[in-house]
């Protein structure tokens, strides 16, 4: 294979176009040959060419067939490795787009790099005005709790207010808080928590909405900033085969960009918008009618975020948290009652629920809400879905397949990083980690397994989770050691995940996520076949180009 890339010279796929015009031919927009094409369809799972017309696949079959049958411009694959489009079940664009555009905190692995690179970003940006940001890893700090002095040292003379990994945590500067009026005497807002000293000072890390008193004084980005935020996102999610997607929480002004941007032909992204947020203050703009239309941008789905994160010890649990700060179970954010209410009349009215649950007791009662919606409703085709799934006690695992709810994990998580050894471990011990994230487990039990990444809050490499899922070990080979082995699941399985089940997640598997004729021209073109690579390389392998409806969205730079 790798014989064959290099003989076709495509590094990254500057392939050859050649005119295959003969008379007697059918004609179409371009011909793809010398592949190696995995449909995801089990009838007829493999060719090595294809034809497209109008973004749509015509046929698919060997290279002579095809060349035989159709005349148009050709695309030598060279033998690369064809995918339908990678479907992301759970993504933040906008938010993801913004941290690009500030301090960038996501590749820093140490205490010492974080800071340094903090250092960086105000030296880049000097003035005493608003030095914002992303993405600390809460492990790398005592009770995932850095405190406001390190960022005082670096920078006393203007606010600093950088955001987590997690989405669940700020970290804020002493100009910050005093700039939202955040002091000892402050009360933590409902669903937040002001972490502080033991004299009741606020030490810098905020949890929850309690975040919000700081960001919501912090400059706002403009919408000229938003859009370039998007843009920017949507061309990161291209570059790794993503071609559809599902945003968590978006709320009316990112719908409204969403659609401007797909209007005006701009968005290289098939979305789907889950409305809401803590509030649920977007719900009332889901709009099931959009279900179906073929439109780049719908709305038919609503976000609820049942509890918060193990890490800051909001996440809802069925047995205590333990530790220090241990002896409590976390919170739901929504409570039983209210839940059930809510899910049962958004099913009503044809809206997908989608979940963010973490904890275990979140899991279930998120599942006891699709069951009260089912025994209300009767049977509907909304293909509600949860979340992340950090925790699940075994005796929910068939419920997932009974209740037909589509097990969204973020299989990038899925080994022993600092999170779970650092923090985790001493939460919730050892019994309870080796429970985390049960991809196999749920598939044994039939439920259908889909797949996000949560980016910001985490990479949106489908490949780099992919390697994870199949070893549940570091990508990186930074940290030593496999998070509950038996949790593994197939390279098939992946693949299905974010290809056919993420089409039907999306109700549009008439169009995505297989490679069939009549369907759209959305596919990723990999150097590598991933069945012939070990499992620690699944994450090292090139995404040379992604087609959307048949025209390239992203290609990689010649080497």
């Amino acid at each position: 294979m790798r014989g064959g890339l290099e003989r076709a010279g495509i590094g990254a796929i500057a392939l050859v176009w050649m005119i295959a015009g003969c008379s007697g031919r059918e004609a179409v927009d371009q011909i793809l040959s010398g592949g190696v094409i995995y449909t995801m369809n089990a009838a007829t799972p493999r060719a090595e060419a294809m034809a497209i017309r109008d973004g749509r696949i015509v046929a698919l079959g060997s290279d002579d067939d095809i060349l035989a049958r159709f005349s148009g411009p050709q695309r030598d694959l060279g033998g690369a490795m064809v995918l339908p489009g990678f479907h992301d079940a759970h993504v933040h664009p906008i938010g993801a787009g913004i941290d690009l555009l500030r301090c960038d905190l996501s590749g820093s692995n140490t205490v010492e790099e974080t800071l340094a690179t903090i250092t960086e970003c105000d030296r880049r940006d000097p003035g005493d005005h608003w030095l914002l940001g992303a993405g600390w890893s809460l492990g790398l700090f005592a009770d995932a709790n850095p405190h406001k002095s390190l960022l005082d040292e670096i920078a006393p003379h203007r606010p600093i207010l950088l955001q987590g990994a997690d989405g669940h945590s700020s970290w804020a500067n002493s100009r910050a808080l005093a700039e939202a009026g955040v002091e000892t005497e402050t009360v933590s807002p409902p669903l937040g928590i002001i972490e502080r000293n033991a004299a009741g000072e606020p030490s810098g890390t905020l949890r929850e909405t309690a975040q919000q008193l700081v960001w919501d004084v912090a400059p706002e980005p403009s919408d000229s900033d938003r859009e370039a935020a998007l843009l920017r996102a949507v061309q990161v999610l291209n570059s790794v085969g993503v071609t559809s997607a599902i945003g968590a929480a978006v709320d009316t002004r990112g719908l409204a960009l969403y659609r401007r941007l797909a209007d005006a032909g701009r968005l290289n992204l098939r979305f789907v918008a889950s409305m809401g947020g803590y509030e649920m203050a977007a719900v009332d703009n889901a709009d099931p009618a959009t279900r179906g239309t073929g439109s780049r941008v719908r709305n038919d789905a609503v976000k609820i975020f049942a509890d918060g994160v193990l890490e800051g010890e909001t996440a809802a649990l069925l047995e205590p948290y333990l530790g220090a700060r241990g002896g409590h179970t976390g919170a739901l954010n929504v409570p039983v009652d209210e839940l059930n209410e809510k899910v049962i009349a958004l099913d009503g009215r044809g809206i997908q629920v989608h979940v963010h649950a973490i904890g275990d007791r979140a899991v279930r009662v998120a599942l006891d809400a699709f069951e009260a919606a089912h025994a209300a409703n009767g049977t509907t085709d909304n293909r509600h879905h949860i979340a992340h799934l950090q925790l699940v006690h075994p005796d929910d695992y068939p419920r997932f397949a009974a209740l037909g709810v589509a097990a969204d994990f973020q299989a990038v998580w899925a080994y022993p990083d600092e999170y779970i050894t650092d923090i985790n471990t001493d939460q919730v011990g050892e019994a309870r980690v080796q429970l985390m994230y049960p991809i196999g487990s749920l598939e044994r039990a039939g439920a259908r397994i889909v797949a996000g990444s949560d980016w910001n809050v985490s990479t949106p490499s489908p490949l780099l989770a992919t390697e994870v899922a199949v070893t549940r070990s570091d990508p990186r080979g930074i940290r030593p050691g496999v998070l509950n082995a038996s949790e593994a699941v197939s390279l098939d399985t992946m693949l299905r995940a974010y290809t056919v089940n993420g089409a039907w997640l999306m109700h549009q598997e008439r169009d995505t996520g297989q490679l069939n004729p009549g369907m759209y021209a959305d596919l990723v073109v990999l150097e590598r076949d991933l069945y012939q690579v070990q499992p620690a390389e699944i994450g090292e392998v090139k995404v040379l180009a992604t087609f959307l409806e048949g025209v390239v969205v992203y290609e990689a730079a010649a080497q």
